[in-house]
């Protein structure tokens, strides 16, 4: 008799050791948002000064009585309040600070034609005039930067890794409404044109 409550009991003790991975969907918005405040922040010259985070607001508190119902009783499910996405980190800055390093060269090449914003968060060389031989290596450290960033994003904030689209999305939007006159830009639909 106890062999047949010792089964179930030792069920319902490894169920919960089981290790949960659990993937946060970020609304397209909130990447969007996130996307235009970094590529504000790599546009921004280091001297200038920047706003702080904002920060998060305190969780409810709740009353005694609660807990113990919580503990003795079924705990009830909530929505949960979709996170902010984690841009202010070591990893996220360093990419910042390489990429602002190269901001200038890479706009004064994009207004010249030279390169372009593709719709995947990414810059291709383009046909433009007086574009020098350095304009490839350019591209190549900064689409080197720009996928850490994206990657990085995605890790940071346990998102499946199939969201990465829709950060590079996210990007490549942010990418196209800073680009400066006379530089080139690709539409979602893969279309080129010059702003």
């Amino acid at each position: 008799m106890t062999r047949l409550f010792s089964i179930p009991f030792l069920a319902l003790t490894l169920a919960g050791c089981l290790a949960v991975t659990i993937n946060v969907q970020f609304p397209q918005e909130k990447i969007d948002s996130a996307a235009a405040n970094i590529e504000d922040l790599v546009r921004t010259p280091k001297e200038a000064p920047t706003s702080p985070a904002p920060a998060a607001p305190a969780p409810p508190r709740s009353g005694g009585g609660t807990m113990l119902i919580g503990v003795l009783g079924p705990t009830p499910v909530e929505a949960q309040v979709v996170p902010e996405l984690k841009t202010r980190t070591p990893e996220v800055s360093a990419v910042i600070e390489s990429r602002r390093a190269r901001f200038s060269a890479l706009a004064a090449a994009a207004t010249r034609g030279c390169l372009g914003e593709n719709n995947q968060g990414l810059t291709d060389v383009r046909p433009g005039t007086g574009c020098g031989a350095d304009v490839a290596a350019l591209v190549a450290a900064e689409n080197r930067d720009r996928m850490v960033l994206y990657r990085t994003l995605v890790a940071q904030n346990s998102m499946p890794p199939g969201d990465l689209a829709r950060v590079q999305a996210g990007f490549a939007k942010a990418h196209r409404d800073n680009a400066p006159a006379g530089a080139w830009v690709q539409d979602d639909a893969g279309q080129w044109s010059r702003k």
